[in-house]
């Protein structure tokens, strides 16, 4: 009997855990959270309950409470490898890396093949700049599970701001080694042609094309970026929120480039790779995937108000007359385009900056309100951030072959100048489910 009624009160525990989890993975975090304070209430000697009840704080932002609840998770099992694993993680987001270093090694003691452990280690250390620990801890995730693609795709990502010493360490240090030593074409005064271009794209996929045929990386823009973060996760958490337009963003300017076809994309991508600013402004090449912004293949260069923008405009100008020689429009734009429909003002720029749509006051109280979100101290603002590395990186050449899956997709018959056969990606066929019939006549426009 006694055994009996044992049993019973396992079940009904199971239930209600089962329960929470379905609520956690529908996104319900609110009603989560409610029933999670309840569980533990009632259940105070079970540490799943206040892993799951810590899972549901992080993703509420709720951080320093999170840490207290995986502390308790902790405290009632000692050997908790996930409850140590994400106590780590509500320690990266309070900016705390060193804590969640120790911590992440802590579940590593425990269980010595845990993927996500060496990932999230790895992780904090890229944060801090520690490039070669990273890169060597990212390695142990994917060798203790190979299909693990988020390890993989950070792995890419660091291999943009350094070189290992040992570039033997694995096919994804080989493969980028091997790339940065192809030349980029470019020369000083003449035009980039169309061979040149091929040429390079045929080199550098024929080191990447076997090696990462099934690797899902959906990224679609190639960045040279500085030291400077931009903050706009944060700016368009404010826009999005209230539709209003942080003040960051009224100093906000770019110099815009919108060109004819995939093979431009690429000389565009030459000139950023070897372009130099007194300010080293972050630059960007990219295929567009709002159907909201007109043009298909453009360049972005941040810039530092109106003057620092006009300036670059100019110099840009001269260099792609030189370089490119076809059609290829140029223009100076104020922040992005989501605040330009919300706000058609804000778009306008004239010679006079005094007569630019000026940032309204009682905007600070909405902004105030989404930073009292998430604690002072966030990750964003203690990561340390490094320029972009010149020369053409792994993940530059994995985001050209969705440029040119784009090319196909839009009817730009170039693509066949670089791979005829080459197929589609998920993430390109879902971009354009709802925007193809607008970018392929945005295109047609613009040929």
């Amino acid at each position: 009997m006694f055994n009996l009624k044992m049993k019973t009160n396992q079940n009904i525990i199971k239930k209600k855990i089962d329960k929470l989890i379905s609520i956690i993975k529908k996104g319900n975090l609110n009603k989560a959270l409610k029933e999670a304070e309840n569980l533990s209430s009632n259940y105070k000697n079970i540490p799943l309950i206040f892993n799951l009840y810590g899972i549901v704080q992080l993703k509420l932002n709720q951080f320093e409470s999170s840490v207290k609840t995986f502390d308790k998770a902790i405290q009632l099992d000692p050997k908790y490898v996930e409850a140590y694993n994400n106590l780590g993680n509500a320690m990266m987001e309070l900016g705390k890396f060193e804590d969640a270093i120790n911590i992440y090694k802590k579940a590593l003691n425990l269980k010595p093949e845990y993927a996500s452990g060496y990932n999230n280690l790895a992780s904090a250390l890229d944060d801090l700049g520690k490039y070669e620990e990273a890169i060597f801890n990212y390695s142990k995730a994917i060798e203790f599970n190979p299909d693990f693609n988020i390890a993989k795709e950070n792995i890419i990502k660091v291999l943009t701001f350094h070189n290992p010493k040992n570039t033997n360490l694995n096919i994804f240090t080989k493969s980028n080694n091997l790339l940065q030593n192809i030349q980029i074409p470019y020369g000083t005064e003449e035009e980039i042609s169309d061979e040149e271009v091929i040429s390079f794209y045929k080199k550098c996929n024929e080191i990447s094309a076997d090696n990462f045929k099934n690797l899902k990386f959906n990224l679609s823009q190639i960045w040279r970026s500085n030291t400077i973060d931009l903050g706009c996760i944060r700016h368009f958490k404010v826009f999005n929120t209230f539709k209003v337009i942080p003040e960051y963003c009224f100093g906000c300017f770019k110099v815009q480039v919108e060109l004819s076809s995939i093979t431009d994309l690429f000389k565009l991508y030459f000139i950023f790779d070897n372009l130099k600013l007194p300010q080293n402004n972050s630059r960007k090449c990219m295929v567009e995937l709002r159907s909201i912004a007109g043009g298909s293949y453009k360049g972005l260069i941040y810039c530092f108000g109106y003057d620092d923008a006009n300036q670059i405009y100019k110099k840009l100008n001269d260099i792609i007359v030189k370089k490119i020689k076809r059609k290829v429009q140029l223009k100076i734009k104020r922040g992005c385009t989501e605040f330009g429909i919300e706000h058609p003002n804000f778009e306008e720029i004239n010679k006079k900056s005094e007569k630019f749509m000026k940032y309204k006051n009682e905007w600070r109280e909405k902004e105030k309100i989404i930073d009292n979100q998430t604690p002072e101290v966030i990750r964003q603002n203690q990561r340390k951030l490094s320029d972009t590395i010149s020369g053409v990186t792994l993940k530059d050449v994995l985001i050209m072959k969705n440029w040119i899956m784009y090319a196909k997709k839009i009817e730009d018959m170039d693509y066949k100048k670089f791979d005829e056969d080459i197929p589609f990606s998920n993430h390109i066929e879902m971009e354009f489910s709802n925007q193809l019939d607008h970018r392929i006549k945005e295109h047609s426009k613009i040929k």
